[in-house]
This record gives structure tokens, C-alpha cells and sequence, in this order.
């Protein structure tokens, strides 16, 4: 998996890293202390005293580091620009360094911290020239690769396929194009058409597919997507078409070629860590709204009689069905599948729906579902049965993902958008569920719940 190879290859620079960052503090150490400065100066500290900080300074210089974007495989790609980088990034780490020493109020040995420095810059710089030669023996062998296939043989994609040749050196391999107009040409080679996907992933071992022809649909692009079994695979579009499905903009992944990703495998919060969230929130309402059931509960008998609640069938996670369930707003003889309503002018809604309806408290008793583990608090809207079953593929993709009580579909406009539309913003919560992202959901939800907005 590609996404393994990277992340070994970042932990060993990290290493390389750390390691010559040792051997520059006690080569630093011996020349203070032992070596032409000892001539001339006094003793210093004992090394004890250092060593209880080297492992934080050590640390401190990967968290540089990594913010310089000295682990990002796409920033290491010319050796010039790497060694610019490792100077910038040394130099703000030893700033930081002396800016801690001066608040902790201890005086280190200014000269060792000056030859630390140098000395760090020079055996970095050694270990990752060493490092690279490596690497790119290690490419050379076929291990780590990022096998690259791209849609579409038109100018987009022969750009694109240019423009890996400046990544070869960190793994970017083109498998070639698939097209079902364009022909084969010196360095574009076209191995199949584009309904060839499948196939052709499986057989070359493809990581990433970047979609370059313009012609295809939006349902289209979602449909190969979810006929390609392999789950690793990464999908990027070159176009800013897709920019609500994806959430993820990213013009920095091949430098002058922006492009986006369309869906991340595994993203998301921990499932513990949100079913825990879930039900510590459910309950907290369910216990705190219970005087207002009750007095829901009666308004709702006194005025229409029985039955209170509303049970439909719905698909959840991985297309299991469950009962969600609702406080009655429309007259007891609508059928229990009927369409939702699609104005405030609805008939059928009762004078105690209404209200229920305009302040969706009439959603309450889903607290019950996200309890039992059916729903969650944040998520896509739980479909019925009769429409899920005429989901394209690409559209299941929904599925796999708890239904919600809200999202961003209530957030960002309620029942005024159409499916379409509401479908693009689940995809863009998949790909970007967090705790910040539930919680920010939720507040926005607060306000468009009092002022009613988009309610039916």
C-alpha cells in the first residue's frame, strides 16, 4: 500500500534526522569541552545537564521539520531546494532553542549552541544526501512506487504526465492513460478505455487515478469510482468541479496542477470515539427535553388522537434497515410512506405539526435511535427503503456512514436544496467527519432550528 511505503520512508528520515542530530551535539560537546575551545575557556557544565534537554531540543527539531515540509515527499523533489529548506528550518530551531533557554533562566554554553547548530546543518545535510542516494536506489528496485494512472489523453493529461516526470525521483510512476478516443503516442502510452478501470488498477497496481477529460459527468466519474474494488486507491480530479464532493482542495500535490480528491479511504473520527459522543450527547438530551415529550405527547393525543409517534423503515449503516422515529405532524390517515411535505401549505400537516415541523422538535424521539446505536447525531439524512433500492453505486457510497439526526444538508439549506445537492454535502461530511466538524454542525444547527428556516 502506498500510503504504508510513504509514511516508512518519512519515519526513516525522521530517524536519519534525529540520529545525526545526536552526533552533532556530542561532536559539539567534545569540541567545547575537550577539544581548542577547552584551551582557551573553562570547564562547562556537566554533560548530564545537557542531555536532560537534548531529547526535547531533538523533538523540537522534527516538529520543525515537519511544518518546513521537510517530510513531504513533494517538497524533496531538487536537493538545492531541500538543503534551502533544512537551512530556514535549523536556523528558526536554534532561534527557538535560545528564546527557551533565555525563559528558563539557564545559561547553556553560547559556543556549544552555535556549533550544535553548524554542526546540525552540516550532518543533515551529509545524512540526507546519503539518504536520497538511497531512496533512489530504493525506486530503481520498483519498492515505494506511486503508480500514477490518469482519464483522459487530451492536453490536461499529457501536462500532467509532464509534470511527474519533476516527481520521478520521489516514486511518481505514470502506468499510462486510459481514453475512448485517443490513441497511443511516444510517452502517452493509452492502455485501455475508461470502463477498462478495473481492470487495469488491479493489473498495474494502481495508487492514484487523476481524472483529466473534461466530458465526463459528474455521475459518471462517482460510478468508476465505485466499480474499483481496491480500497487504497486514491481519486483526484483535475478541475475545480468537484470542490463540495471533495472538501479536500489541494494545489500543492504536483506543484502547478491543482486538483482535488474526491474520496479518502478510512477517513473520519475513531468510531468509539464518535458512538461515545453520541451517546453521552443523545442522553444528555434525552433526559433534559424529557418534560417536553410529555407535554408533546399529550398535545398531540388531545388534538389527533393516536398513534403519537411515526415509525418508518430506513437504511442505515451498510444498508441495514431500522425504524426511525418522529412525533406525528400530518393526519392520521396519510399513508406512512407518503412524500414529505413541500410547503407550509401542506393539508395534511396538522395545526400541532405545524409547529412540531417548524422548530423540528418533531425529530426528538431519533435521540431513542442514536441511543440504540441505528443513528448518529451528526450524519446524512436516513433515506426510505423504496428510494435507496434505486441508488446508482456511486450513490451508496452515503451508506457508509451512521444517518444523522442533522448535517450539513439542514445546516446549508434544509429541504430548499435537491437531492443531488444534498447528496454532494454527505459526501463532503465523509470525507471530513471530525469531533470540530460535528460540534460546528451541531451549534449552526441551534439557530436555523429557532428561526424555522427551510422547514416544512
Amino acid at each position: 500500500m502506498r500510503v504504508n511505503g510513504a509514511s516508512k520512508i518519512a519515519l526513516s528520515l525522521k530517524l536519519t534526522d534525529s540520529l545525526m542530530g545526536l552526533v552533532a551535539f556530542f561532536t559539539a560537546y567534545y569540541l567545547r569541552n575537550f577539544g581548542p575551545f577547552r584551551l582557551l575557556l573553562e570547564s562547562i557544565q556537566p554533560l548530564r545537564i545537557y542531555l536532560a534537554a537534548l531529547p526535547f531540543a531533538i523533538l523540537l527539531l522534527l516538529v520543525v521539520y515537519n511544518i518546513f515540509g521537510l517530510y513531504d515527499q513533494t517538497k524533496r523533489t531538487k536537493a538545492f531546494s531541500e538543503s534551502f529548506l533544512v537551512i530556514k528550518a535549523t536556523s528558526f530551531w536554534v532561534l527557538l532553542i535560545m528564546a527557551g533557554s533565555y525563559l528558563y533562566k539557564y545559561d547553556y554554553s553560547r559556543i556549544i549552541v552555535v556549533v550544535f547548530y553548524l554542526l546540525t546543518l552540516l550532518f543533515i545535510s551529509l545524512g540526507r544526501s546519503l539518504f536520497r542516494v538511497i531512496e533512489q536506489k530504493y525506486y530503481r528496485q520498483g519498492y515505494s512506487l506511486v503508480k500514477i494512472l490518469i482519464i483522459g489523453a487530451g492536453r490536461p493529461g499529457r501536462q500532467l504526465a509532464r509534470k511527474l516526470g519533476d516527481f520521478s525521483q520521489i516514486g511518481y510512476r505514470l502506468v499510462g492513460f486510459l481514453d475512448d478516443r485517443a490513441q497511443s503516442r511516444k510517452h502517452f502510452p493509452v492502455i485501455g478505455r475508461v470502463k477498462d478501470i478495473a481492470r487495469v488498477v488491479k493489473r498495474y497496481t494502481v495508487d492514484e487515478v487523476y481524472i483529466t477529460d473534461p466530458t465526463l459527468a459528474h455521475s459518471k466519474i462517482l460510478d468508476l469510482m465505485s466499480k474499483v474494488p481496491k480500497k487504497s486507491l486514491r481519486f483526484r480530479v483535475v478541475s475545480s468541479m468537484f470542490d463540495l464532493v471533495s472538501g479536500a482542495v489541494d494545489v500543492g500535490r504536483l506543484e502547478s496542477i491543482p486538483s482535488l480528491e474526491l474520496w479518502r479511504v478510512g477517513g473520519g473520527w475513531p468510531k468509539n470515539a464518535k458512538r461515545t459522543f453520541d451517546l453521552m450527547f443523545a442522553l444528555t438530551l434525552y433526559i433534559t427535553t424529557s418534560p417536553l415529550w410529555l407535554l408533546i405527547s399529550l398535545a398531540i393525543f388531545f388534538t389527533g388522537g393516536s398513534p403519537i409517534l411515526l415509525k418508518q423503515k430506513r437504511v442505515g449503516l451498510m444498508g441495514k434497515q431500522f425504524l426511525m422515529l418522529k412525533f406525528r405532524t400530518m393526519a392520521k390517515d396519510t399513508p406512512i410512506y407518503a412524500d414529505s411535505p413541500k410547503s407550509q401549505k401542506d393539508k395534511r400537516v396538522t395545526p400541532i405539526g405545524k409547529l412540531l415541523r417548524k422548530t423540528s422538535l418533531d425529530e426528538l424521539p431519533q435521540l431513542i435511535n442514536v441511543i440504540r446505536g441505528e443513528m448518529s447525531m451528526v450524519g446524512p439524512r436516513p433515506e426510505m427503503p423504496q428510494k435507496v433500492i434505486k441508488y446508482q453505486a456511486w450513490q451508496k457510497k452515503r451508506l457508509e456512514v451512521k444517518p444523522g439526526i442533522t448535517g450539513l444538508w439542514q445546516v446549508l439549506g434544509r429541504k430548499d436544496l435537491p437531492l443531488q445537492d444534498n447528496l454532494e454535502y454527505d459526501f463532503y461530511y465523509i470525507n471530513n467527519q471530525s469531533f470540530l466538524l460535528d460540534m460546528a454542525i451541531i451549534l449552526k444547527t441551534i439557530p436555523i432550528v429557532l428561526t424555522g428556516k427551510g422547514a416544512y
